[in-house]
């Protein structure tokens, strides 16, 4: 039997985020401006600094989305797609490569423009029908690694998908 060995590991980009950083920062400047204004006000000081209180809840959604991302890793063996997913708590699941039936690669014009892609798997998993890796830089070099990866996978154990219709 061959021993198992990491072929690729990585997570998605960040840009990923790029909506919910954006309202973050929208947010943070509106609070920002609201505070400007209730500060020049005579007889509302403490209410100004209820307000610099409100810049905690964008920044804090904006670094809990990053932790999100940053904590789900994608590690890909020559036999098996690990998936482990979780800030505080952490879950792991586990694919073996000869269950893919099927890799599409897809390149939204944001992602194109910034080398990414998504690549989505559909395997004959009961757990997970379909699953998908999104903003992975380099995906089409990933793509054939997975794909030849998941051939030999296939001939190492003998394993044939067989298409019924």
């Amino acid at each position: 039997m061959n021993e198992e060995k990491i072929v690729w590991k990585g997570s998605s980009s960040q840009i990923v985020n790029a909506p919910s950083f954006g309202l973050c920062a929208v947010s943070a400047l509106l609070i920002i401006a609201a505070y400007m204004v209730v500060s020049k006000m005579n007889n509302a000081p403490s209410t100004a600094a209820y307000l610099l209180l409100l810049l905690l809840v964008p920044v804090a959604f904006a670094l809990w989305k990053y932790l999100i991302n940053r904590t789900r890793v994608y590690e890909m063996t020559n036999q098996r797609l690990k998936t482990t997913i979780g800030v505080f708590s952490t879950r792991t699941t586990e694919l073996e490569l000869y269950r893919v039936k099927d890799i599409t690669l897809v390149q939204p014009f944001y992602q194109r423009v910034l080398g990414l892609g998504r690549i989505e798997l559909t395997t004959n998993d009961t757990s997970d029908r379909v699953i998908i890796l999104n903003a992975i830089p380099g995906m089409k070099s990933l793509s054939e690694q997975l794909r030849a990866s998941v051939e030999a996978c296939r001939d190492q154990k003998k394993v044939r998908l067989a298409e019924l219709e």
